[in-house]
């Protein structure tokens, strides 16, 4: 199998892809659910919320009305699961929402067992985030919210609704388009995608 690996160098949004998900060993027809990285819920912080607000207007009005306000790892989000078995907008042909539309771990992780088969890059990719602009706009963010016992999804949107225009400004000298894309492929044996990167240089 051809093990095919996406970079897009956007300075705002960056992501990384493969097509090896499709194909995650972790997925079972025998199972009822998936169970890669995509029965995990989706959490959109601040700084996701204020650029869908900008970008995706009714991708930001589905997820705050059908996600629940959380303290998370990035602070005040918006986690989207609810009680599904997988994430909402996981289809057959893998995610519905354009890449930049999804939050950091989704833009930004692949897991080791598919990373060993790319390039060396892969494994800062998600490091990287916390020295990132957007981590930062979602810093400065959560530093300008009020968080208390009332707070509720209108809250939070009078709080975006707020903010945009601030963060707009603050990101208008940001080049996003044309980013760089690199590109790394590699012939795998399907067989090795699911073990353990210690026990594939084992057996390299």
């Amino acid at each position: 199998m051809l093990a095919e690996f996406k970079i897009v160098n956007d300075p705002l949004r960056p992501s990384i892809s493969t097509n090896l998900c499709s194909v995650c060993y972790r997925n079972s027809e025998n199972e009822t659910k998936s169970i890669g990285c995509c029965s995990y819920e989706p959490e959109f912080c601040l700084f996701d919320l204020v650029f869908l607000h900008l970008h995706y207007p009714d991708i930001y009005e589905l997820i705050l009305k059908r996600g629940q306000i959380i303290k998370g790892f990035n602070g005040i989000m918006i986690e989207m699961k609810a009680g599904l078995n997988q994430c909402p907008f996981i289809s057959n042909l893998g995610c519905v929402l354009p890449k930049d539309a999804t939050p950091p771990v989704c833009r930004l992780y692949i897991c080791p067992e598919a990373a060993i088969f790319g390039p060396s890059v892969l494994e800062k990719k998600f490091d990287d985030y916390f020295v990132s602009k957007e981590y930062e706009l979602n810093i400065y963010l959560n530093s300008e919210l009020v968080y208390d016992k009332g707070f509720t999804s209108t809250s939070l949107h009078n709080f975006i609704v707020k903010y945009s225009q601030t963060i707009k400004t603050m990101i208008a000298g940001i080049n996003t388009a044309n980013p760089q894309v690199d590109t790394f492929n590699t012939d795998i044996n399907i067989e090795d995608f699911g073990i353990s990167p210690s026990n594939h240089m084992l057996s390299s």
